[in-house]
């Protein structure tokens, strides 16, 4: 009896295949988590009713910090300023004890030291077998995804919890817009005018010795264009001594001067926002007035993974497998004025999903 063929079927190659495209639910589950994860924060802070709550983040810290150190460095320029005013006032007292001359030089018309403006971050696949041992055989693949939890929405989140608790204003200072007027009330403003003020008492002071000065480079020039020798060593003698009892008041005058060029240049770099950071610091000032509570909370971590699951009996009664997780981690913090720490810790929250 002839054999009789054996049928031979090849089964489809059940398979499922992802890519790096496929970023969405892990980073929606993120997402989810840093919203659960900004409930639980706030949940823990206490009272907040009636009270002004600043979701702070390192750059607003920053800037409180950078504010402080900017009131000490105008208030020591403006120091250094009268320094070089008294200076310049005794230099020119010696070399004219009345103050007829110093009059009649106008060394009010020389004071003309421009100040500058206000300153203002794989295709995979599963192969199924045939036979019973193969229906329970099971494949499992993980394909990690990390994700990015926007900052500026986690703030948003975290002060939307804390308005629930009826605090009276909560403030995420990426969002703020400066009140006009704020700058009428400002320190910073303040000292800023005070250093312009020494600045220019301090060239006032000068302003004589640097007209007669003048005067006698202008005759010089004469002496020298006339080829009078004695009258040309007989100026440049005083010019000599005019410029060693100056040095001393123009030296430091000038050393002022480039700490101030300097404090503005610094002042107007503007940082990936587009604020410089006086602005930063004008704003770090109008929140501070506030008397607020602050409320430090960062996601330092988030991602998740896509996991595939593979058997044939999964695949005949379960579908494909694929599932998802993501989570975030957070630091955060219930600071004082001062910056210590009232309260605090770190939060995690995985999440996972099946399709």
């Amino acid at each position: 009896m002839a054999d009789t063929p054996s049928a031979t079927v090849t089964p489809l190659e059940g398979k499922t295949t992802i890519d790096d495209h496929m970023f969405f639910e892990p980073e929606r589950l993120s997402y989810e988590s840093a919203e659960r994860i900004a409930k639980s924060i706030v949940s823990e802070i206490g009272s907040v009713e009636d009270k002004v709550v600043v979701i702070a983040g390192t750059p607003l810290l920053a800037d409180l910090a950078n504010l402080e150190s900017s009131y000490l460095e105008l208030d020591n320029l403006a120091e250094a300023y009268e320094s070089v005013a008294e200076l310049g006032s005794d230099a020119v007292k010696r070399r004219w004890p009345t103050t007829a001359h110093v009059e009649a030089m106008g060394s009010e018309t020389l004071l003309t030291p421009t100040l500058s403006a206000a300153l203002i971050p794989a295709t995979t696949f599963i192969n199924a077998a045939i036979g019973l041992a193969a229906l329970f055989r099971t494949n499992v693949e993980y394909h990690g995804s990390k994700t990015t939890v926007d900052t500026l929405a986690f703030e948003i989140a975290v002060a939307a919890q804390v308005k629930s608790k009826k605090a009276k204003k909560v403030i995420v200072p990426n969002l703020m817009v400066l009140p006009t007027g704020k700058s009428e009330q400002s320190q910073i403003s303040a000292r800023l005018a005070k250093v312009q003020e020494v600045k220019t008492r301090a060239w006032a002071a000068i302003g004589p010795l640097i007209s007669e000065l003048v005067r006698l480079e202008s005759q010089l020039d004469e002496a020298a264009s006339e080829k009078n020798q004695d009258h040309f060593n007989q100026i440049s003698r005083q010019v000599s001594d005019l410029r060693r009892d100056l040095q001393p008041v123009s030296d430091p005058v000038s050393a002022c001067d480039r700490w101030f060029a300097d404090l503005q240049n610094r002042w107007n770099e503007h940082d990936e926002s587009g604020l410089s950071l006086l602005a930063r610091m004008l704003r770090a000032e109008a929140i501070k007035s506030e008397q607020p509570i602050y409320l430090h909370a960062v996601v330092v971590s988030s991602g998740g993974h896509h996991r595939i699951t593979r058997s044939l009996w999964s695949t005949m009664f379960s579908g494909d497998g694929l599932s998802f997780a993501g989570g975030a981690t957070v630091r955060w913090a219930l600071l004082d004025d001062d910056g210590s720490v009232k309260k605090g810790g770190i939060r995690v929250e995985p999440i996972n999903n099946t399709v």
